[in-house]
């Protein structure tokens, strides 16, 4: 994956380890000071004595923000950390080489996203893209190959349980075209 920048600067391995454990954290919260719970994030000594001056780039860059929580100051993401966050998530996951033998299966996805939520669905395009699906009608797009994992992480970390439907179907009208493309035949 290429170096990210956000706003001219660079976003370091520690700083992406930070942005997806807090999204997956209830809350997206984060105590304001170093906790054992991160020990997989931060593994040397000077790692964890960096997680203060870490946190406060973060909250430079616009992707962190302190909160005051019952008297006590926590670090939350704001929504444009929660972009990035996302977006790193994303990419982490990889669909592995395609199966040796098809299973005859059809996994199709079908999305209704509002207008007003433009730039979600093109970045749920992009999503399907990037894991070889093609679009067979407006917002329906098919895959030959097991996916439902990704499919979900997608729809939980952008909201969309309720626009983004995930079926699976043996057969469709006409799918030897597709199975053309996918090289299935």
């Amino acid at each position: 994956m290429s170096t990210k920048y956000y706003k001219g600067y660079k976003v370091g391995s520690l700083e992406k380890g930070l942005l997806k454990l807090i999204l997956n954290i209830k809350d997206n919260e984060l105590p304001n000071r170093y906790d054992e719970s991160f020990s997989d994030i931060f593994k040397t000594a000077r790692q964890k004595l960096e997680y203060s001056n870490n946190t406060k780039r973060m909250v430079q860059k616009g992707l962190l923000r302190y909160k005051n929580k019952n008297g006590e100051i926590k670090l939350s993401l704001t929504e444009k950390g929660k972009e990035l966050a996302n977006e790193y998530i994303l990419n982490d996951i990889f669909i592995s080489k395609k199966p040796n033998k098809w299973d005859g299966k059809w996994r199709m996805v079908m999305f209704d996203i509002p207008e007003q939520k433009t730039k979600l669905r093109n970045l749920i395009r992009f999503h399907l893209k990037r894991i070889g699906f093609i679009q067979i009608q407006g917002s329906v797009w098919i895959y030959p190959y097991p996916c439902e994992g990704i499919i979900t992480i997608i729809k939980s970390n952008f909201n969309l349980e309720d626009e983004v439907i995930y079926i699976e179907a043996l057969s469709f009208e006409n799918d030897n075209k597709i199975k053309k493309v996918f090289k299935l035949l």
